[in-house]
C-alpha cells in the first residue's frame, strides 16, 4: 500500500502538425500506407526549446497548486544541454525555492522511473509534493532518411503532481532493465530503431512486466480500470492487449492522433484521461512504459 495521490495533470502538444499525407508523399509510398502499418495519423514538431515544452504542460498542471513543489524531476531522451538540465529550467522558470531538482535519463520508459522516484522521496518524508515531467523533442534527432522511424516520432510533453496523503491506496512497481540488448534502439545524433526487434521485445516483455505487478498484487487483471502504455504504434499495443486477453479498449490509446513522444506519452496520456473523467478516484490503473534502454517498467496504482 501507499500513501499519494494524483492531484493535477498538464500536456503541451506543439502546433506544427505533419501529416501521413505529407510523408507518404515523400517516401513514394501508397497511401494508407502509415496508418495500416503503424495506426498513426499525424505527429507534432515544434521550434521551441524543449524546456518550453516541459514548462507550458507544468503551467497547466501547476495553474490550481497552493502546495509548494519540493521535487522536480524530468525523464527524457532527447535534451542537448547537459548544465543546466530541463527540471532546473523549469525550477527557475516558476521561481520554486527549497527543491530538488533531477533529470532521468532511461529511455522511452524514463517516465516510470521518475514517478517511482518521486514516490519513494514522498515515502521517506523528505518531499510532499512532486512534480514529475516527461518531454521529449524528438524532432531534433529524426532520421529524415529513415521511413521507418519518422513516421512514429512526435514532440510533446506531460506532467503530473503528486502529493502524500492520509488514505493508502494500491502501488506496486516493477522496473527491469536489459543494457545487454540496448543497441536495437540507440539515439546517439540521430534515433536508430531495429523494427523487428523492438516490436518482439515490445510484446513479450511489457505482458511479463504487467503480470508480474498484478501477481504481487494478487489484483485479477479484470479489476484494472484501464492500462495505459507508452505510446508506441497501434500495432504493439493492440498486440499487447491480445496477449493479456483484455479487450483493445482497455489498452488506452491516443498514439492515432498525436504519435509516439517517447517519454511524454504516459503523462500526456494520463492528463487526457483525467481532463475527460475516464478516470475516477479508486480507479486502478497499470502504467506500462518499454523502450530504450532497454528499460521496462510497470506501476500498478489506485487514482
Amino acid at each position: 500500500m501507499s500513501n499519494i495521490q494524483i492531484i493535477s495533470s498538464g500536456r503541451y502538444i506543439p502546433n506544427i502538425k505533419i501529416t501521413n499525407e505529407e510523408l507518404e508523399k515523400k517516401y513514394k509510398v501508397e497511401e494508407g500506407y502509415i496508418l495500416k502499418r503503424t495506426g498513426i495519423k499525424q505527429r507534432y514538431y515544434t521550434s521551441e526549446e524543449i524546456e518550453e515544452l516541459a514548462i507550458k504542460a507544468s503551467e497547466e498542471a501547476l495553474k490550481n497548486i497552493k502546495d509548494k513543489i519540493d521535487l522536480i524531476i524530468v525523464a527524457s531522451t532527447s535534451e542537448k544541454t547537459q548544465m543546466p538540465s530541463i527540471s532546473y529550467k523549469v525550477q527557475k522558470y516558476f521561481d520554486i525555492k527549497e527543491c530538488i531538482c533531477m533529470d532521468v535519463l532511461a529511455g522511452c520508459a524514463g517516465f516510470i522511473n521518475a514517478l517511482d522516484i518521486a514516490k519513494l522521496y514522498i515515502d521517506s518524508n523528505r518531499v510532499k509534493t512532486a512534480l514529475v515531467i516527461g518531454v521529449d523533442k524528438l524532432s531534433s534527432f529524426v532520421d529524415r532518411t529513415d521511413l521507418g522511424t519518422e513516421i512514429l516520432l512526435s514532440d510533446g510533453a506531460g506532467a503530473i503532481v503528486i502529493q502524500k496523503c492520509e488514505e493508502e491506496k494500491i502501488y506496486h512497481s516493477y522496473i527491469e532493465s536489459k543494457g545487454q540488448k540496448g543497441d536495437i534502439l540507440t539515439n546517439t545524433t540521430k534515433i536508430y530503431m531495429d523494427g523487428k526487434e523492438v516490436f518482439k521485445y515490445a510484446v513479450t516483455d511489457t505482458v511479463k512486466n504487467i503480470n508480474h505487478v498484478l501477481e504481487h498484487q494478487n489484483i485479477d487483471i479484470n479489476e484494472i480500470k484501464y492500462i495505459i502504455p507508452h505510446q508506441s504504434n497501434r500495432r504493439i499495443l493492440v498486440s499487447m492487449a491480445k496477449k493479456l486477453n483484455i479487450p483493445t479498449e482497455k489498452m488506452y490509446s491516443n498514439v492515432e492522433e498525436i504519435g509516439n513522444t517517447f517519454c511524454a506519452s504516459i503523462p500526456i496520456a494520463m492528463d487526457e484521461m483525467l481532463k475527460n473523467k475516464k478516470l475516477q478516484k479508486n480507479d486502478k490503473v497499470i502504467l506500462i512504459g518499454y523502450g530504450g534502454g532497454l528499460n521496462t517498467g510497470s506501476i500498478i496504482l489506485e487514482i
